[in-house]
């Protein structure tokens, strides 16, 4: 081959892959970069609540139960304010009333039989005497003074029997004197606290019995809430935790109070393995009623300057957390030591500074070091 054609097959191949070359960066720079939108990473307020829900119960209440059979005839309404001692229901006493008087009836008769018979055997006694003499005296024969002395002494053993029977008669009428005057003033209710009645389980004209609810009652004006915790937040609640509780029946208020005691016990309940906690409601308690469900926002923590970003924007799981932080125009991934988490936003204890910025929402093709085109979230 001559040096001419050497040198010409040189070039071609010199210009073909300069040509190849060239066709390489026009491709890769016409190439579209990755989009991504990014938000600063930011210092602020940090609130971390627990919300569940729960019902408002009374903290200490009275429930008032039927002591006797019988027929309703008065009971208060709910809502109706009480003084300690006021009537709040009452029950047909009539056939206790009945059987009382007999039994009263029964032990004047039993005390009179005694005192009668008392009184004819020292009668008898004195008349066998008298003619116990006229028969000496020879004024009286012998057979009307067997008549007398006999008639002495069937007076005598029927006082003796009385004298037996009757204590033991009266005794046990006084027994159920007692009991039917119990009855009689367990037809009339009364109220053992100042409060509220809240609840009534009968109403006028029906029949109770012994042991039946009749009327609960509390002081309205000291309430707690029993709420629900599920068991990946108990050991986050606890005791003086600030409450937040609202209820739809009220739009636009709320009521504030404190935990004050955590149920130490699981149960499984709608599929939910929850524990409960107590917390009283601060003073005024105005709206709230036993019963009522309310939901509840439980104060973890309230911090006032915090590293944080959206929870939105963390990569991986709570022992490995990344986000991807915008370098120039590169992205990086940058591995963060997670603090508080809301349902929002998570504290950065490391790995990230107030200037950065970081990606939102990284979908899995996102690579360290990549080309982005960022624009800031919101914008």
């Amino acid at each position: 081959m001559s040096d001419t054609s050497w040198w010409s097959r040189r070039r071609q191949l010199v210009v073909g892959g300069l040509a190849v070359a060239a066709l390489v960066l026009f491709w890769y720079g016409r190439r579209p970069v990755t989009a991504v939108q990014v938000t600063a990473v930011r210092r602020a307020g940090m609130l971390v609540e627990v919300t569940t829900n729960g019902k408002v119960e009374p903290i200490d209440d009275i429930e008032v139960r039927a002591r006797l059979d019988g027929r309703v005839l008065e009971v208060v309404d709910p809502g109706t304010k009480v003084a300690a001692g006021d009537v709040v229901l009452r029950l047909d006493q009539s056939d206790a009333a009945a059987a009382l008087a007999t039994a009263q009836s029964d032990r004047l008769a039993a005390q009179d039989s005694l005192r009668s018979a008392r009184d004819a055997a020292a009668l008898a006694k004195e008349r066998a005497a008298v003619d116990a003499r006229l028969e000496h005296a020879g004024a009286l024969t012998r057979e009307r003074l067997a008549e007398t002395t006999a008639a002495a002494a069937d007076t005598a053993a029927k006082l003796a029997f009385l004298e037996h029977d009757v204590p033991l008669r009266v005794a046990a009428l006084d027994l159920r004197i007692q009991d039917l005057t119990a009855q009689t003033e367990a037809a009339s209710l009364r109220a053992t606290i100042a409060g509220t009645v809240y609840r009534t389980d009968v109403k006028k004209g029906a029949m109770v019995h012994v042991g039946d609810p009749l009327v609960a009652m509390a002081d309205l004006d000291h309430l707690r809430v029993r709420a629900n915790i599920d068991q990946v937040d108990l050991g986050r609640v606890q005791p003086g935790q600030e409450e937040r509780i609202t209820s739809n029946a009220f739009p636009g208020r709320s009521w504030k109070g404190h935990v004050t005691d955590v149920t130490p016990h699981v149960i499984v309940r709608d599929n939910r393995s929850i524990s409960e906690s107590l917390a009283q409601i601060d003073p005024p308690t105005t709206g709230l009623v036993p019963g009522m469900t309310v939901d509840v926002q439980i104060v973890i923590s309230d911090a006032g300057d915090v590293l944080q970003v959206g929870a939105d924007t963390i990569v991986g799981d709570q022992r490995q957390p990344f986000v991807f932080r915008l370098d120039g125009s590169r992205i990086r991934r940058t591995p963060i030591r997670i603090g508080r988490t809301n349902a929002t936003d998570a504290e950065v204890l490391e790995g990230l500074d107030a200037k950065d910025r970081v990606v939102v929402s990284p979908r899995p093709e996102l690579q360290d070091g990549m080309q982005v085109d960022a624009t800031t979230s919101g914008t």
